[in-house]
C-alpha cells in the first residue's frame, strides 16, 4: 500500500490508503487480500509497473500490428491492392535517400571557348588553301598548304584545337585544357612562321635559278619573278594566334 497512488487502477481503502489492482478488499474481516486478480499480475509486492501494463491492456501500446497491414501509402492517392506500388507493409519499408558525392558543375567558358572555336575554323579551312602565287614576271604557278608546305600540321593543330575549345564550351574549367590549347596553338604559329620564311627564302632565290638555268633569259624579266602570300598562310597564321590566346585564357581563367 502507499499514501500516493502510483497508477490509474490504484485504488485507495477507508483509511485512505492506496492498493494496487491485484490487492483486494475484504469486506467481511475489514483486511485486505493480495490475491492476484488476473494473468498480468505477477506478484503481490507494490511496483510502478502497473502504469505501463495498464495503457497497455487498456490501448493496447506495445502491440505488434498483424503482419502485412499496409502502413505507408507512397506518391499518394489509394492503393487498390498488395500489387500496387503505392502499397507497403510493415515488411516493405520505404526506400531511403542514398547520399553520393556530387562533383562540382562549372559553368561553360565562353570568351576562351569562342577564341579557340574561331581559331581552330581559321587553321582548318586555311590548311586547304594556296599558301602563295606566282608574282611579279611570273605568271602560273602556287604553293598549297597541303602538299607543298605544313598544311597537314596546321591541320592536325587546328582538329585538336577544335576538340579543346568544346571542352571549354562545356564547362571543363581544368588548367591541362588550357595548356594542351597553348601547346597545340603554339605548334601551329611554328609551322605558320616556318612556311612563312621559308616561302620567302623560295622567292628569293627564284631570279638565280632562272638565270642559271636559263641563260639567255633577260635579268630585268628574271629580277622581278617572285612568290607573293596567299590568303591561306595568313588565314593559318591568324587562326594560330588566335588559338594561342584562347589557351592562355583558358589555363590563366581555371583552376
Amino acid at each position: 500500500m502507499s499514501d500516493v497512488p502510483r497508477g490509474p487502477d490504484w485504488w485507495q481503502d477507508k483509511d485512505g490508503q492506496w492498493y494496487p489492482r491485484h490487492v483486494s478488499s475484504s469486506k467481511d474481516n475489514g483486511e485486505t487480500s493480495t490475491a492476484p486478480l488476473g494473468p498480468s499480475a505477477e506478484s503481490n509486492e507494490e511496483n510502478e509497473e502497473s502504469l505501463p501494463e495498464y495503457f497497455s491492456r487498456t490501448y493496447g501500446w506495445g502491440e505488434q500490428p498483424d503482419e502485412g497491414e499496409p502502413i505507408l501509402v507512397i506518391g499518394g492517392g489509394k492503393a487498390v491492392d498488395d500489387t500496387d506500388p503505392k502499397f507497403t507493409t510493415l515488411t516493405e519499408r520505404a526506400p531511403t535517400a542514398v547520399h553520393q558525392p556530387v562533383r562540382p558543375v562549372f559553368p561553360p567558358d565562353l570568351f576562351s571557348g569562342s577564341l579557340g572555336v574561331i581559331g581552330a575554323i581559321l587553321l582548318v579551312i586555311g590548311s586547304f588553301l594556296d599558301w602563295a602565287t606566282a608574282g611579279g614576271s611570273l605568271t602560273t604557278g602556287v604553293v598549297e598548304g597541303i602538299g607543298d608546305s605544313n598544311g597537314i600540321g596546321t591541320l592536325i593543330t587546328g582538329g585538336i584545337c577544335a576538340f579543346l575549345a568544346g571542352l571549354f564550351l562545356s564547362g571543363q574549367r581544368k588548367r591541362w585544357v588550357g595548356l594542351a590549347m597553348i601547346i597545340s596553338a603554339g605548334v601551329a604559329v611554328a609551322l605558320s612562321i616556318y612556311s612563312i620564311v621559308d616561302i620567302a627564302s623560295t622567292s628569293n632565290n627564284i631570279p638565280e635559278n632562272l638565270i642559271e638555268r636559263f641563260p639567255t633569259i633577260d635579268a630585268a624579266f628574271a629580277s622581278n619573278a617572285k612568290l607573293d602570300f596567299d590568303l591561306g598562310l595568313w588565314a593559318v597564321l591568324g587562326g594560330s594566334v588566335i588559338s594561342l590566346l584562347a589557351g592562355l585564357s583558358g589555363f590563366k581563367r581555371h583552376t
